[in-house]
């Protein structure tokens, strides 16, 4: 069974992660490229200034990003960088803190064909019960399915060449989080599909690496908490007036 190309974005640091995503990844036959993660409290002033925003910060959410926060955005960037410059069709990412469904190699190598259908696939969906606005089925469990709202999490993607190339275009400079700007789709005209019930899961149990780096600080600014209400508000509006692409690839349902 041919794998698109896999990389796993993990820390220098994080050794015991890495064992434990290579033997989970080598248990089910699949190979990848380890991608040294972007350690964000290492960063200096002139190369976070590159790529973070503090205006765009303190228009579009609710605090400052953490250095952390700021090193997982570049990590992503780097792999879509790659994408782009390899051309590679469709490409997995994968955080460190990653298990994975039994369906999970098989679901990833079908949907991998249909990459010109998506610019992106969640493979993990936190809430039990998205709102779904079109789906179609993928297995007798799984199902693909475009979401009212994308989940938040990066943690297992899979991204087409297309996606990447948007991605880079529009977010390559930010103020947000990585997985809260990929909920403002229309941004980047992304197409931004998940599967339901996820194929994948956090592992848990070990303290959050971004979290580590002093990441989600607290709220600094004047009014914030009313600003924040009615961001969520106008983000809400903004949900119900963007009128998202229901189409979905005609995808083959298969036979595990």
């Amino acid at each position: 069974m041919s794998m698109p190309p896999v990389f796993v974005i993990n820390l220098d640091k994080s050794t015991d992660r890495m064992v434990k995503i290579s033997k989970r990844l080598s248990e089910l036959g699949i190979a990848f490229e380890r991608i040294s993660a972007v350690y964000g409290a290492d960063l200096s002033q002139e190369e976070i200034d590159k790529y973070y925003c503090p205006e765009l910060n303190k228009k579009n959410y609710r605090r400052p990003l953490g250095l952390g926060e700021i090193g997982c955005y570049l990590s992503h960037i780097k792999v879509w960088e790659i994408i782009v410059e390899r051309k590679i069709p469709c490409a997995l990412i994968l955080e460190d803190d990653i298990q994975f469904d039994n369906d999970f190699k098989p679901v990833v190598h079908h949907l991998s064909r249909y990459s010109k259908g998506f610019d992106v696939v969640k493979l993990y969906v936190k809430k039990l019960k998205p709102k779904i606005i079109a789906s179609t089925p993928i297995t007798e469990k799984q199902h693909l399915c475009a979401l009212k709202k994308i989940p938040i999490s990066t943690r297992a993607q899979l991204v087409s060449l297309c996606g990447s190339k948007k991605l880079i275009k529009n977010f390559s400079k930010f103020g947000r989080p990585i997985d809260v700007d990929m909920q403002y789709w229309w941004k980047a005209d992304l197409k931004i599909l998940s599967t339901v019930p996820s194929i994948a899961s956090p592992t848990g149990g070990s303290a959050s690496e971004i979290d580590k780096q002093g990441a989600r600080r607290g709220s600094t600014y004047w009014l914030n908490s009313a600003k924040n209400i009615v961001r969520k508000i106008k983000y809400e509006f903004l949900l119900r007036t963007k009128h998202q692409d229901k189409s979905l690839p005609h995808v083959e349902k298969l036979v595990i």
